[in-house]
């Protein structure tokens, strides 16, 4: 044990304030591939013309994946924040 080195993840090597600019980075780059893939969907599935409960449907579901998104994010940002 004496000759072994402490193994650091690569996060906590970085200051926090590097790190959150980095999260946020990845956050904006997330919201932007989530909603890229969803518009390609949207049009590739021919949304537009489907009935509008199915229309509704599909922006439902495409505002929870992006919730699901950003909360996930945004609590990497604020446990990022806390270290600071």
């Amino acid at each position: 044990m004496h000759g072994m080195t402490p193994q650091i993840r690569s996060s906590q090597t970085q200051s926090p304030t590097r790190e959150m600019k980095r999260l946020l980075l990845i956050l904006a780059g997330a919201v932007v591939v989530l909603d890229a893939a969803v518009i390609g969907l949207y049009y590739a599935v021919h949304v537009q013309d489907r009935p509008v409960k199915q229309q509704q449907m599909f922006v439902a579901v495409w505002v929870v994946l992006t919730l699901i998104v950003v909360t996930t994010m945004m609590r990497r940002i604020r446990q990022a924040r806390r270290r600071r």
